[in-house]
């Protein structure tokens, strides 16, 4: 990785990280779109694809790979060789759980682009190395009354 590389993923983390000193736990609600302008530049009408949402991050190097399941609740996502893998340890050495994730917010933007609601990103796990990302999808008070 280039010192330029370095001096980059290092600032992300110093602006999350600012940010969380100042908002706490607050901080991550007011980051929830960080990179979907991108992707949506990149995407066009295909960012409500799931499946070329996911084709397009490998392919642009973004991830190896993107493992997607769902159930009636939760959107969940295994993200293997991520770009931001740097950035996400940054974090969990600071004893702070990553606020954000440009690519779990490019799918919840997809999942409140197709279902009306936004869903949330439950804190960020690591799972042999990968990020584990859950979604909390957001129910509609019939759905609540339903449970």
């Amino acid at each position: 990785m280039s010192l330029l590389d370095k001096f980059l993923e290092r600032l992300v983390f110093e602006v999350q990280k600012e940010f969380w000193d100042e908002r706490g736990k607050g901080a991550r609600y007011r980051l929830t779109r960080v990179g979907v302008s991108f992707a949506k530049e990149n995407l066009g009408d295909d960012i409500k694809d799931m499946e070329k949402i996911k084709r397009w991050l490998k392919e642009s190097g973004f991830c190896g790979d993107v493992e997607l399941s769902e159930d009636t609740y939760t959107f969940k996502m295994k993200v293997k060789d991520c770009c931001f893998k740097n950035i996400r340890d940054a974090f969990f050495n600071a004893k702070i759980n990553p606020l954000s994730c440009p690519i779990a917010n490019i799918f919840m933007y997809a999942v409140e682009l197709n279902t009306g609601l936004a869903p949330e990103l439950l804190p960020i796990e690591v799972e042999d190395g990968d990020c584990k990302l859950t979604l909390a999808k957001m129910g509609t008070s019939e759905v609540v009354q339903s449970v």
